[in-house]
């Protein structure tokens, strides 16, 4: 392929099937990326504030998951410094030979172990300005006064052992950390948490995660932080392919619907969770219980395919995405009738059916040399490579 690119004048295969873990470009989509970005942003502090909670679905190819994938680069990366915001993207539900709420819980935390990390530092220098002036002077006073607001259950009342156990993870104590990420630890650990055992059930899974983001994204009531709010604006949470909830057991489903609810019960601001689903919008309502559909904020969002104009946009965005010079055409090394000729030949204007075509005919022209260094690839080339 370097010879292909090298030719193209691209950075990078713009024509993956499968969206990277960066995803920089999304076009086409005006009205639904409009909506969606709406969303994400709403649920800030510093906007609307309230939680949100929707559906993206449609067929396969459409480019679901690539929309997913680009809000979680805006979050994480191009916009970092605007929302201040943690965001896990977990790109299917298949996580374990047997997946319930708790091994979601997992993996939502082992992502988020920075973060964890950098919370225990934020929540110590919180604590340490809460501490009654007069005890600063004595360093003895001092821990001591820190260690009762640690203890006191009234940080975190909705799980108290989470203060408890982000002041293990600053002392940089593994337990603590071993606790929060859902692993496996002895029970003698756990007591010094006042923890009875490890988190081993959605019940308790969901208590910590909804009390960790409530933490992050408001901070605590019993706190003079200077400000009510936490560290966070917002928390981002973005679960694709759920629809593999058709495959699991009645009694997984049943968990990871009863974690969803009790997470979404314990954020009602600051929080957007978005599922990305394959498939008829009817499926929703096989996998997601009543309980929890209730808590959707918007109907559920339907990606459609592309008309012809918006396939096109959508290409040369991509292009221009990945073009090794500014200079050139955002269509090169394809022309704009080149790109035409590829949308109109699609049965199915889908991301995926699209770059099919354009790697096919890029990769052929290459091969049988009609593409030349600073030639294009015209909608001749097209019409005889598809």
């Amino acid at each position: 392929m370097s010879d292909t690119l090298k030719l193209a004048r691209l950075v990078r295969n713009p024509f993956t099937l499968v969206p990277g873990e960066r995803v920089t470009v999304w076009a086409g989509y005006g009205e639904l990326q409009r909506k969606l970005l709406d969303m994400v942003k709403s649920c800030r502090s510093d906007q609307v504030g309230l939680s949100e909670f929707a559906v993206l679905h449609g067929e396969i190819g459409t480019g679901k998951s690539h929309a997913l994938r680009y809000l979680q680069h805006l979050i994480a990366e191009t916009e970092a410094d605007d929302y201040e915001s943690p965001v896990v993207y977990l790109a299917s539900l298949s996580l374990a030979p047997k997946v319930n709420f708790v091994v979601l819980f997992q993996h939502i935390m082992n992502e988020l172990r920075t973060h964890i990390a950098e919370t225990a530092e934020w929540l110590d220098i919180v604590i340490d300005e809460n501490v009654p002036p007069e005890a600063k002077a004595r360093a003895e006073e001092f821990e001591k006064r820190k260690a009762e607001l640690y203890e006191s259950g009234e940080i975190t009342p909705a799980f108290p052992q989470l203060a408890r156990l982000l002041r293990g993870v600053k002392l940089n104590r593994a337990a603590a950390t071993e606790i929060l990420l859902g692993q496996k630890v002895k029970a003698e650990a756990c007591r010094e948490y006042d923890m009875m055992g490890p988190i081993d059930n959605e019940y308790a899974a969901a208590k910590c995660l909804g009390a960790y983001i409530r933490l992050c994204t408001r901070g605590s009531s019993a706190l003079r932080s200077g400000e009510e709010l936490g560290r966070n604006k917002a928390f981002y949470l973005f679960l694709d392919e759920v629809e593999i909830l058709n495959d699991f057991k009645p009694p997984e489903v049943i968990s990871i619907n009863q974690g969803v609810r009790d997470v979404l019960n314990a954020c009602p601001e600051n929080l957007c969770l978005l599922m990305g689903m394959t498939g008829d919008v009817r499926h929703i309502f096989a996998l997601l219980d009543r309980h929890v559909m209730r808590r959707m904020t918007q109907e559920p969002i339907e990606i459609q395919p592309l008309s012809e104009e918006q396939a096109v946009e959508f290409l040369r965005a991509v292009l221009k995405g990945h073009r090794t010079s500014a200079d050139d055409p955002d269509e090169y090394p394809f022309t704009v009738e080149a790109l035409k000729r590829i949308a109109a030949h699609a049965q199915e204007k889908t991301a995926s059916s699209l770059f099919r075509s354009c790697r096919r005919v890029l990769e052929k022209a290459v091969l049988e040399g009609r593409l030349t260094e600073g030639g294009r690839i015209d909608e001749c080339d097209v019409q005889e490579l598809l």
